[in-house]
């Protein structure tokens, strides 16, 4: 066991809603459990006019007591200053990012440029991916801005890990796996019981998550319509359109779907998440491109196979025929055949089998401990 060590989160914390959120909860509460542990978070997180939903608000009580500070604003540089203040007060061994977006590269690189330099404290990102899907002409400055001031860095899929090597060739980098969102189990319900509270009966398929064109629902609306040309089912899609609705409505009805197709136009509460997964059959991510997915693992954690294209990282965690079924991006004809594919001969059950058994490989505990090493590096740095 290493020594008590000392911590910092910084990142969204609820209320502010969402899977890094929750994420950043999980991993404080793991932590907790043997070191002092801090939570740095936002008191605004994006302005509202760069929000596409409705709201960046969890409706819902928090599941995990993070008791953040909520000090950054992220376009006013006087709150990074106050918020990197109070890290070097903190004088954490390690301080902690998660990196999805460049748009936060000038708040973080600032704040630990403070605590590099005035608490000796080291920095850890653990980047959902280095390159984002919707890209600007800004995004590579922005990012090695952040990068410039990073200590050591964590990628949750191989190919995260070869984008970071493009920018960083050097950098002190640790792969792990996308641990499995546990998190959500609390609403777990027996399948038949949650079909029941949501209306559905029959095989149901869930897309889960925002929608924005990278995602590829116009290819799983196509797909579905081959399905449901031989299958009875339906296709439940839970997320807020971070795009105009209309097209998507449009393509349904041209496709005769309206009955087949439930769309929840929400961000879903925590108890609403288990409920959905719950009552699916199976979790279909049509994406046309990916780093990897905190989808495949809320999927997961309940035992809940999935159908996706074989983009980004996704292969290195759904294993196609043993977890799950991959396909090739933007092919509706080959998504629809692994479906009908799916609910032949058994290959549910013998999947989500395989899911329970392979449970291990997607614990949190490799994360945890990696956090601890490099944070016993620093401890040992400052005993010099």
């Amino acid at each position: 066991m290493p020594p008590k060590l000392r911590f910092c989160i910084l990142g969204p914390a609820h209320p502010l809603r969402g899977g890094i959120s929750q994420y950043l909860a999980i991993l404080y509460s793991l932590l907790k459990q043997e070191h002092e542990v801090s939570f740095v978070s936002f008191k605004r997180q994006y302005p509202s006019f760069l929000f596409p939903g409705k709201t960046q608000l969890d409706p819902g009580p928090a599941r995990i007591d993070v008791r953040p500070r909520a000090l950054i604003d992220s376009i006013n540089p006087v709150s990074w200053l106050v918020a990197a203040s109070h890290v070097r007060r903190l004088r954490p061994h390690l301080l902690v990012f998660k990196w999805w977006t460049p748009f936060f590269g000038p708040c973080y690189a600032t704040i630990s440029f403070v605590a590099r330099k005035f608490a000796r404290a080291r920095v850890l990102f653990i980047c959902d991916n280095v390159v984002p899907h919707e890209r600007s002409l800004v995004d590579g400055l922005l990012t090695r801005m952040a990068f410039s001031q990073v200590d050591y860095f964590v990628t949750l899929s191989h190919s995260v890990m070869e984008d970071l090597m493009r920018i960083r060739p050097v950098a002190n980098a640790v792969e792990i796996a996308h641990p499995s969102y546990v998190y959500f189990t609390f609403g777990r319900v027996e399948p038949a019981e949650a079909k029941k509270r949501l209306g559905l009966d029959g095989r149901v398929l869930l897309f889960f998550g925002y929608i924005r064109p990278y995602k590829g629902v116009h290819n799983l609306l196509d797909a579905f319509a081959r399905v449901c040309s031989r299958l009875d089912a339906t296709l439940v899609v839970v997320g807020e359109f971070y795009e105009p609705p209309k097209p998507y409505l449009e393509h349904i009805e041209r496709l005769g779907l309206g009955g087949k197709v439930r769309l929840v136009d929400r961000y879903v509460n925590d108890e609403e998440v288990g409920l959905y997964f719950s009552a699916a059959d199976v979790a279909v991510l049509p994406y046309e491109s990916a780093t990897q997915s905190g989808v495949v693992q809320v999927a997961f954690a309940f035992d809940t196979p999935v159908i996706s294209t074989a983009v980004g990282g996704i292969p290195e965690v759904v294993k196609d025929g043993v977890n799950g079924l991959l396909v090739p991006p933007d092919d509706p004809e080959a998504l629809a055949e692994a479906v009908l594919r799916y609910f032949e001969g058994g290959t549910a059950q013998k999947l989500a089998a395989n899911i329970r058994a392979g449970s291990e490989a997607f614990s949190w505990k490799p994360l945890v401990e990696t956090l601890e090493r490099f944070g016993s590096e620093v401890e040992r740095s400052w005993a010099k």
